[in-house]
């Protein structure tokens, strides 16, 4: 009875502004984003009969983005009504969330590396072999399982002012929650670095590359680069507030920053929906050029 309870009091509890604009997003970019993945991921595995890297590669960022997006009914209904399910399912959903945004991440710093080398140093590219390109890959996948670890401690149930349950990150003090953003700025700021390091060195050598002049696919590439950074900035902005707020012990600060840090999180989601349609915009030249210069 208690139990009942309190789920018809979840369901009449006022929905705060912040909750239903970040589940609006998320809702936009499940009817959206999974569809799309889907298609991508039947196209793309029709061309993988070649062993050529770069769609393996675009693969994997497809099943990533799709199982990030996969759980976002759930989170939506917890935005909403609160969390009405098991701590397991609570740690599992965002280990998956964080595997696959992780994984995401490495699939586009990946992309940069390999169109730097593939385009300036192609005898380099072919010295990889197909072995070679098969334990990048993999090692992309285990690291990302890795990264992700902390999600599976960190994630709890807690209660809200209101007395609604909902599956966050609950530290053990100040000091984790510091370290923990503070970690996840780094990883960003490694990516950036990585990303700015290696198309400004690529940006270098088109003058010298005729073949570079009609390559869309590098073009494509920048394209999911640029969007994956303006969709993700928000949220280090909102991991700076809050350790902004930590360390100056701010509550108002901290309850604001943890407001508006749902929105910044399903900023994220967009990058996971709007992939494939970047990949429609030139899934034929994609095939052809792939199918062109990449060799196993």
């Amino acid at each position: 009875m208690q139990q009942l309870n309190s789920s018809n009091s979840s369901l009449t509890a006022p929905v705060s502004t912040e909750n239903l604009i970040a589940s609006s997003v998320m809702a936009v970019c499940f009817i959206l984003g999974v569809p799309a993945n889907i298609a991508v991921m039947v196209r793309l595995a029709g061309w993988l009969k070649g062993g050529s890297f770069t769609p393996r590669l675009m693969l994997s960022l497809a099943i990533s983005d799709l199982l990030t997006l996969l759980s976002l009914p759930v989170w939506i209904w917890t935005l909403l009504h609160g969390w009405v399910f098991s701590l397991f399912l609570c740690k599992i959903l965002s280990y998956l969330v964080y595997f696959g945004l992780y994984c995401s991440t490495l699939c586009v710093m990946l992309m940069s590396i390999q169109r730097y080398i593939q385009v300036l140093h192609p005898q380099e590219w072919k010295k990889l072999g197909r072995k070679g390109k098969k334990i990048l890959v993999s090692g992309m996948w285990i690291l990302s399982g890795v990264l992700s670890s902390y999600a599976l401690v960190q994630r709890n149930l807690s209660k809200d002012s209101e007395g609604l349950l909902h599956c966050k990150r609950c530290y053990r003090n100040d000091v984790e929650r510091v370290a923990t953003l503070i970690w996840e700025i780094i990883l960003f700021v490694i990516l950036f670095l990585t990303l700015s390091y290696f198309y400004f060195q690529l940006y270098r050598g088109v003058n010298k590359s005729a073949f570079f002049s009609s390559n869309l696919m590098t073009r494509l590439v920048t394209r999911i680069v640029a969007c994956f950074f303006i969709l993700w900035v928000p949220i280090q902005i909102s991991n700076i507030v809050l350790i902004i707020a930590v360390l100056l012990g701010n509550g108002s600060l901290l309850k604001s920053a943890d407001s508006g840090d749902n929105i910044a999180i399903a900023l994220t989601f967009i990058n996971s929906c709007v992939n494939p349609f970047l990949y429609a915009f030139s899934a034929r030249s994609l095939h052809q050029q792939t199918a062109g210069i990449e060799n196993a």
